[in-house]
């Protein structure tokens, strides 16, 4: 992250309509967004680390940033991690989304060493399931009643996990 992802950081922290699938129930200043973007990021430490998706039209032409990826609750013990991504909505259905988990896959297999990958949907994110699907990612499990809906009501989740190294299908049984 940069200095200039701060206004980008800023809108999408704060679309309150958006709240109800994470944690956030407060908006969050640019002064802490500036902080953040700045800031020392170790994911050892942290547990956590942002990446900002960019792209460009054509070869030479300025590169814009179109979203972010997230890895969070990271393992390192157990070598996994949680992933999340975030498009603008302008940028939306333009495969950015698709192409960052890519570069996330393999970044987190080749330098991080990590097993898995999971992801967390609300059972009704149709296009959410889809893109992990189409990334690779499996359905393996659901919690019922999960996260409170803006209207009230609740929603399950979907828990979705990409293997990343050797052959992962057998479990060792305790």
């Amino acid at each position: 992250m940069e200095l200039a992802d701060v206004q980008a950081l800023h809108s999408w922290e704060n679309a309150s309509e958006d709240w109800w699938m994470g944690a956030s129930v407060l908006p969050v200043s640019v002064e802490a967004m500036t902080q953040f973007a700045t800031g020392n990021h170790d994911l050892y430490r942290d547990r956590q680390l942002r990446w900002m998706l960019d792209t460009r039209d054509a070869p030479g032409s300025p590169w814009r940033t179109v979203g972010a990826l997230d890895l969070y609750d990271f393992e390192p013990r157990q070598l996994r991690a949680g992933v999340a991504v975030h498009i603008d909505v302008s940028e939306r259905r333009a495969g950015h989304a698709i192409a960052g988990l890519a570069l996330l896959r393999d970044h987190a297999s080749s330098h991080l060493g990590l097993r898995q990958l999971y992801a967390e949907v609300p059972a009704h994110h149709d296009a959410s399931l889809g893109l992990f699907q189409r990334a690779g990612y499996r359905t393996t499990g659901r919690r019922e009643q999960w996260i409170r809906t803006p209207q009230g009501g609740w929603s399950d989740v979907v828990t979705l996990q990409l293997f990343l190294a050797g052959d992962c299908s057998e479990k060792e049984e305790t």
